[in-house]
């Protein structure tokens, strides 16, 4: 299933262009990636810094998992070897952002590899100046 735009090393990256995107675009973009480069790593801690109490990850199958659920799994049978933001926009209505895009991720997710192309929506909430990954209720 791999093919050559499979990359496993490691790194979360963005090749979209957001050189339109206003500083504050930039932040969320920045929480969205370092909770992607905290997948890749594997650093639960990281991610559980970066995730908001009570989210919830819903997988491309449509199962859902807690936070902690989704963690626990990240590095064992959820195993990410590289994100790629291909596409990326970021709105923004108070402490609220919603990110949407296009992440090429290459992964083994329960038993199945490759580089999957995700059509993303992230909700981001700021909280004491930070954005972390959130449900918005």
């Amino acid at each position: 299933m791999f093919g050559t735009g499979d990359i496993r090393d490691g790194k979360a990256v963005v090749t979209a262009d957001v050189s339109g995107f206003t500083p504050e675009q930039l932040e969320v973009l920045e929480a969205y990636q370092a909770m992607q480069q905290a997948m890749v790593s594997a650093d639960h801690d990281a991610m559980r810094d970066i995730v908001e109490e009570g989210t919830t990850f819903t997988h491309m199958s449509g199962y859902t998992q807690t936070k902690e659920e989704f963690i626990a799994e990240v590095g064992g049978p959820l195993t990410y070897f590289h994100s790629d933001v291909r596409e990326v926009d970021v709105s923004i209505d108070g402490d609220w952002a919603v990110l949407t895009g296009v992440v090429a991720l290459t992964a083994r997710a329960y038993g199945a590899e490759g580089t999957f192309p995700l059509n993303v929506r992230q909700s981001l909430h700021r909280v004491n100046g930070r954005w972390l990954y959130s449900k918005r209720a």
